[in-house]
């Protein structure tokens, strides 16, 4: 069991003090695609366990792993030969490959040091699992890399 700290919405300038149980996880994992978009979106990790433990979750070394890889494989797709018999949504090839300067920034942070934001996190894993996002869809769109960037820009935790 995890003890938190969380933002009292009712009082402004509060904190509740609360315990995470096994159960708190499990609904983690079962809702992990919405906490995903509310965390996206901006709203607070301190709100709410679940949303707390998910962005616990997100800035994690394991999750960064994953994302990072996920680039990778992303990039392998776009620039090597096309698979037949694949049952993945095709990527948009053009999009990636014109933005694989920004994703290989993305890698890199992904995989550094820093503190990343929980939101930008969630942002880059919606983008990467979003089968009719920027990534796989519009060819002639130019909205990949706009995308990207604020991935990158949310990615920058604000000091407080």
């Amino acid at each position: 069991m995890t003890t938190l700290v969380l933002a009292d919405q009712r009082n402004p300038g509060c904190v509740i003090v609360e315990r995470t149980r096994a159960t708190a996880r499990v609904r983690v994992r079962m809702r992990a695609r919405q906490l995903d978009r509310d965390l996206a979106r901006g709203i607070s990790p301190d709100s709410s366990v679940c949303l707390s433990v998910r962005a616990h979750d997100l800035i994690g070394q394991r999750a960064r792993g994953a994302l990072a890889r996920a680039i990778r494989r992303l990039l392998d797709d776009a620039t090597g030969p096309v698979q037949s018999g694949h049952f993945n949504v095709p990527i948009c090839r053009s999009k990636v490959r014109r933005s694989k300067g920004t994703l290989e920034k993305l890698g890199d942070r992904l995989l550094g040091d820093g503190p990343l934001d929980a939101r930008g996190l969630a942002q880059l894993r919606l983008l990467l699992s979003d089968g009719a996002g920027p990534i796989y869809s519009h060819p002639g769109a130019n909205d990949l890399e706009p995308a990207l960037q604020c991935v990158l820009t949310a990615l920058e935790v604000q000091a407080a």
